[in-house]
């Protein structure tokens, strides 16, 4: 294993493995996986590598992960599994439609949580969006985070129906977000973006998790060339510069 290479990009590479083989038809449904020990000595990475593919590929739906009995390949509806391999084969050509439907849900997932999360389920979307500024903030790879704030979202919404159409775009979603962290500018107002909308859901703000979402997606919608410059909806807009790291807005 290189060990100047980031983590996030190491637990890339074994989902990016696991999938080679599922959608191959190496794996097939029902098939167990390695342990993760074994995993990680197969692959050349840490264990903690290997446990964050698996929980990212369970939160996909190709993996179902039982305590005591070990990792097993998810059965997968043939629609699903057909909608994935389009999704995969497709790529690029649909990066304008992925942030339409990101517009169509990421808000809303957004104010859900708002009126809907657990004290701790709002502590943990905060400090999950203060551990991603710090680490932005060091300049270390912060990409677990970021996605780790989208699940909890999700998981704050209370919204099974929304949760599954969200593990049915969430390879699309991971591949759009490893696409725009390059974009010049857009790690520092994505990290302040993801504060704003951790600080609204605390307050219990659904209207302004709402918009400050929206301004979100249409930013790296933009700035990836997804999204044309057009005017946004109603809401007070948020200053991705104005998060502090304090949980207070200045």
């Amino acid at each position: 294993m290189d060990p100047s290479r980031p983590r996030s990009l190491i637990y890339e590479s074994v989902t990016e493995a696991v999938k080679r083989d599922l959608f191959s038809g190496t794996l097939r449904p029902g098939d167990r996986l390695p342990t993760v020990s074994a995993m990680a000595v197969r692959m050349g990475v840490a264990r903690a590598s290997v446990r964050e593919a698996y929980r990212i590929l369970q939160n996909m739906g190709l993996l179902e992960m039982t305590q005591g009995r070990g990792t097993f390949v998810a059965a997968l509806p043939a629609a699903e599994d057909s909608v994935l391999r389009r999704f995969q084969l497709a790529d690029g050509h649909t990066l304008a439609h992925l942030f339409e439907a990101r517009l169509v849900l990421e808000p809303a997932i957004a104010g859900l949580a708002a009126s809907r999360a657990s004290v701790a389920e709002a502590e943990a979307i905060l400090a999950t969006a203060q551990l991603q500024e710090r680490l932005q903030r060091a300049g270390q790879a912060f990409l677990e985070p970021d996605i780790r704030f989208h699940e909890l979202l999700v998981t704050a919404a209370h919204n099974s129906v929304i949760g599954r159409m969200v593990s049915a775009l969430n390879e699309l979603l991971l591949d759009s977000r490893r696409r725009t962290m390059g974009i010049p500018g857009a790690a520092d107002k994505a990290t302040n973006y993801h504060l704003l909308v951790a600080f609204a859901v605390r307050d219990r703000d659904s209207d302004q998790a709402r918009v400050v979402m929206e301004q979100h997606v249409r930013d790296v919608g933009r700035d990836a060339g997804a999204i044309a410059t057009g005017r946004r909806g109603p809401g007070r807009l948020a200053d991705p510069e104005a998060a502090s790291p304090s949980g207070a807005v200045r």
